[in-house]
């Protein structure tokens, strides 16, 4: 099962080479006005966003502002590489380094308060926050709709454990809840509605750390309680990922489905689809809230998978002959589905519209085993960025131009895009590893 387990290194080159840290704006505060017109003006920031980036040569996080190119802040990161994701409110900065049993996070500065009678968009400097989580191999990171979920594989020594957080309690310097775990598993979880669905592998199964089936358990204040197994098998379980329907889990015989609008979350087994090579199976599961599918990755093919269907429960992308995928994933509002092939080509695919392909933008030359890729997809445009080597590409999903291209002073390995949210934004629940 390789590609489960891909890697996709990253690296940039930003255009600021002055001080490691420049300010950036912060916005004056409400109040202090004698007019209620002066009181509320300037409260809403029009910005492209941030991107958070890792210098793997100076072993610092570095956060860049879209709007002006320039380095706002730079933080000292020791250890390896570290994966980088957003929080669910695209608020902060998730570096995962499961090497080092460390989840750090770094407040992107850009950030919205309710003040009642109206909203209040921050742009203040990049910070790294004090909390850290420190348990044993954070591998499986998912953020969903208001909660983000770090899964801890544990190893001989620890069992795996579960910690859930959200934006606010990030800015508090806490964590929603943690669920420790009877042994140790290469697992995943998913929040759900205030209800966490999580791996579970009987302490019988020794030829494997996959899990092999799926608990459900409710948060009852700072804590959670346990509700149910699921009876139905799920053997080599790997990936997962929800859309307002349906949970899936790939599984080595098939996909394990959870019916989220059922009394009692209800599962069924899907058989893998026909025609998979002797061995393969689905192990990578991507979602979005407002797609009605799942998209399941075998290998180099992917399939948008309808549960529900009677006539054809798998429909397979075509990505062209002989061509592999390196990253893919949904557009902020899930009206693109993108897949990077190994031929250079970006490919949008339409989900709206039986998943036909709109065009493929060639970005680049076949990509070689030393070049670095990573993609990262904004919440405030429908917007892509595709980082390749030492450069950044940005790209307009709507009709696939390429907007801009952003030489880097840096060699970077991780991407991920912090901001302010478009209205209407609903989150992905993706499939995402740091290994």
């Amino acid at each position: 099962m390789s590609d489960q387990f891909r890697q996709f290194p990253f690296s940039l080159r930003p255009i600021a080479t002055s001080a490691l840290l420049v300010s950036a704006a912060m916005l004056t505060a409400c109040g202090g006005s004698s007019s209620s017109e002066d009181e509320h003006e300037h409260t809403e920031i029009d910005t492209a966003g941030r991107l958070a980036l890792f210098d793997s040569d100076a072993s610092q996080l570095k956060v860049l502002d879209l709007d002006n190119s320039e380095v706002l802040a730079s933080m000292a990161m020791n250890g390896e590489a570290p994966r980088l994701y957003a929080s669910p409110g695209n608020r902060y900065a998730v570096a995962i380094q499961r090497g080092d049993d460390l989840v750090s996070f770094v407040d992107g500065g850009l950030y919205t308060e309710d003040h009642g009678d109206h909203m209040h968009d921050y742009a203040e400097t990049p910070s790294m926050l004090t909390l850290t989580l420190n348990d044993h191999k954070p591998t499986h990171y998912s953020s969903g709709e208001s909660e983000g979920v770090v899964f801890f594989d544990g190893g001989e020594a620890a069992s795996s454990k579960v910690t859930v957080f959200s934006d606010a309690t990030l800015g508090s310097g806490t964590t929603v809840a943690s669920l420790q775990l009877e042994n140790n598993m290469h697992g995943v979880a998913k929040m759900i509605d205030g209800h966490l669905f999580v791996t579970y592998r009987d302490s019988s199964i020794t030829d494997t750390t996959l899990p092999a089936a799926v608990e459900r358990y409710y948060l009852d204040g700072s804590s959670f309680e346990f509700e149910e197994p699921y009876s139905q098998a799920c053997p080599r379980l790997h990936g997962a990922a929800a859309n307002a329907h349906s949970l899936g889990f790939g599984c080595s015989d098939g996909v394990l489905v959870i019916d989220l609008h059922e009394t009692g979350y209800p599962a069924t087994k899907l058989a893998n689809p026909e025609g998979l090579a002797e061995g393969a199976r689905i192990g990578t599961v991507v979602a979005h809230h407002d797609v009605e599918e799942l998209v399941g990755i075998a290998g180099d093919r992917l399939f948008a998978i309808h549960p529900e269907s009677t006539t054809e429960v798998y429909h397979e992308l075509d990505l062209g002959e002989g061509v592999g995928r390196l990253a893919q994933g949904f557009t902020t509002h899930g009206e693109v589905f993108y897949v990077l092939g190994d031929d250079g080509g970006l490919r949008l695919f339409d989900p709206s519209n039986d998943w036909q392909l709109i065009t493929t933008v060639e970005l680049m030359a076949a990509p070689g085993e030393e070049d670095t890729l990573a993609v990262t997809t904004s919440a405030a445009q429908e917007r892509l960025f595709v980082l390749h080597n030492q450069s950044v590409i940005e790209v307009d999903t709507t009709d696939g131009d390429i907007v801009r291209t952003i030489d880097l002073g840096f060699s970077a390995s991780a991407i991920a895009w912090l901001g302010l949210a478009e209205a209407g934004h609903d989150h992905d629940h993706d499939d995402e590893h740091s290994h």
